[in-house]
């Protein structure tokens, strides 16, 4: 009886598992709801089978310093509730992660079933986005204003939001899942059962490479720009060459298209992603990403050994030390979080004040301190070295390198980032690191 209960648990969390990426489409408090409760189970699973050899790995050793840190210096944030709040609940990412790596993905047949749960997430975001793309809005949104008088919502005239109410998540999302979903579609469909599937999968590709770019996130185009670059380097090296020339294929194919559609979609490309991101990177200082970057170093100067608390970032920007000279000398009323023109000053300034950075490290920099940046730091240090040390999965495993491409963007230091504790963009690097984790479990 007991056997049978514990298989029914398992099964009914591991399909919990799959329906995390379909459940991020509609709700951050459901999916987060599901890394509890896998969490949790996991850890029951440790007790009774008295089995703690995932306490062993390097990494989790890492992240469970970096937890007992971040309530450390929850205790010297500006809001103690909010920073401790947050702190102690973190945890459930580390076991969720370690759940994933030690016990979800080791079940015979979870991966490939987690696959077609997201290929048919994915095709339900496209559908949404081309919707939008034509009518102005989803049906998504339509149904909620319909159904229960919700307001309507879009991405407005330069973005698609599809089924997200907050725009830049519609590329966020394709990003994260894309080429996980492609390779994993190679790897079981296309390879192993040698299906005529290549024109399918170069329109799928094709289709959802527009749809980034159309989403108007430039963080997401970019991040799926260096991944197609990454996935192409690594391919190279493999045996298979089909797979490298197809891959090559696919991109300038995708890019021709992408950049010829139409006329108003070039100029968004040369206007909105080259010229406004150059222009940024050589302006740094004086936009908007920089502003909020010279007040994350200001708190980090101020406060460099705790940080100013974390989901503190928000509360802090609003105190005088951090705010920015135009902000300062123009007088009472004027909001860090809107840019202001300085009349006396005749300059622009950009805002001081966003829930967040927009930067990884700066984040953790100016939230956690010196200590939890480089506790940071060599978390991803250890996951490097795992994969260094088994390089044949690089070459072996092509789902392998789908996700790391996917992630690795993501933590290059100059890119623009959602908040890395917020938790519609914890579950989803969480989920895919305990996916990518798994394969060192399954090759022990």
């Amino acid at each position: 009886m007991k056997n049978s209960i514990d298989l029914f648990l398992l099964r009914f969390i591991s399909y919990s598992v799959c329906l995390i990426p379909f459940v991020l489409i509609f709700s951050n408090s459901i999916a987060d709801i599901i890394v509890v409760i896998t969490a949790t189970y996991f850890i029951y699973k440790s007790i009774k089978n008295n089995d703690w050899l995932w306490l062993k790995e390097q990494w989790v050793k890492i992240c469970f310093l970096i937890y007992f840190w971040l309530i450390i210096s929850s205790f010297f944030s500006y809001n103690q509730e909010l920073a401790l709040s947050r702190s102690i609940s973190w945890i459930r990412f580390i076991i969720f992660a370690a759940s994933l790596q030690f016990l979800f993905f080791t079940q015979k047949k979870f991966e490939k079933k987690l696959i077609i749960f997201i290929f048919f997430a994915i095709i339900y975001v496209n559908i949404e986005m081309l919707i939008e793309y034509f009518t102005n809005y989803s049906l998504y949104s339509r149904f909620l204003e319909t159904y229960f008088d919700k307001d309507p919502f879009a991405g407005g005239s330069h973005r698609i939001s599809g089924p997200f109410k907050d725009a830049p998540k519609s590329g966020l999302y394709l990003s994260y899942f894309i080429f996980p979903t492609f390779f994993g579609l190679i790897n079981y469909f296309y390879l192993k059962n040698k299906s005529n599937l290549f024109i399918f999968l170069l329109i799928f590709i094709i289709l959802n490479l527009f749809l980034i770019k159309i989403s108007g996130h430039r963080g997401s185009v970019l991040s799926i720009i260096i991944s197609s670059f990454l996935m192409i380097f690594f391919l190279f090296f493999r045996k298979n060459i089909k797979i490298f020339i197809y891959s090559l294929i696919i991109l300038f194919i995708s890019c021709f298209i992408l950049y010829n559609s139409n006329s108003f979609l070039k100029n968004r490309i040369k206007n909105s992603l080259i010229d406004k991101t150059f222009n940024e990177i050589s302006n740094y200082s004086k936009s908007a990403y920089g502003s909020l970057s010279i007040t994350a170093f200001k708190m980090s100067l101020s406060n460099p050994i705790f940080g100013v608390g974390l989901k503190n970032y928000r509360i802090a920007c609003e105190k005088d030390e951090f705010l920015s000279e135009g902000h300062k000398g123009s007088g009472y009323g004027v909001s860090p979080w809107k840019g202001h023109y300085n009349i006396e000053l005749k300059k622009y300034y950009e805002a001081t004040c966003s829930s967040h950075p927009h930067n990884l490290y700066l984040t953790w920099l100016s939230e956690t301190g010196i200590p939890g940046l480089l506790f940071f730091i060599i978390f991803l240090i250890i996951i490097i070295i795992k994969i260094n040390q088994d390089k044949n999965i690089l070459l072996k495993n092509i789902l392998f390198l789908g996700i790391l491409t996917s992630l690795i963007p993501k933590f290059i230091p100059m890119m623009p980032s959602l908040n890395f504790f917020s938790n519609w963009n914890a579950v989803t690097v969480w989920f895919l690191i305990g996916w990518l984790l798994s394969y060192f479990s399954k090759n022990k």
